[in-house]
């Protein structure tokens, strides 16, 4: 959970780096309600934790995703959830690192990664509904 301060802060930075559902974020009780960081809310707060340390960058996007995953939707909704997570992360890393800078690479790398598996693994999640 994260604090109103921390929301801010991200809505700033989904603005400036122009992110598609940035103003998903704008729903602050609701961005501190819903979002984790990376990973699906059923999984364990320390393998989250442990995922968005090493990927601080993709953190913000995850977020985003994770209010677009909360909406629901069809099968249809969630691949656009799951591209536009890619293309916000793939926007963040061009944003955050020049392109001399191995960290952009790196960054671009893990989303690619993260993106195949929301496609094959993320259904679970789409249709959690926690208590």
């Amino acid at each position: 959970m994260y604090s109103l301060q921390e929301i801010e802060a991200k809505i700033k930075l989904a603005r400036a780096a122009g992110l598609s559902g940035a103003e998903l974020l704008e729903n602050r009780e609701r961005a501190c309600r819903v979002c984790n960081g990376i990973g699906a809310a059923w999984m364990l707060k320390e393998a989250r934790d442990i995922i968005s340390d090493l990927n601080p960058t993709l953190v913000l996007v995850a977020d985003i995703h994770d209010l677009r995953y909360e909406d629901g939707g069809t099968e249809a909704d969630r691949k656009r959830a799951d591209d536009e997570m890619l293309e916000n992360g793939l926007k963040l890393a061009n944003y955050r690192y020049r392109w001399y800078d191995p960290r952009r690479y790196w960054v671009r790398e893990q989303m690619h990664k993260f993106h195949a598996i929301l496609r094959e693994f993320g259904g679970t999640a789409f249709n959690y509904r926690g208590a």
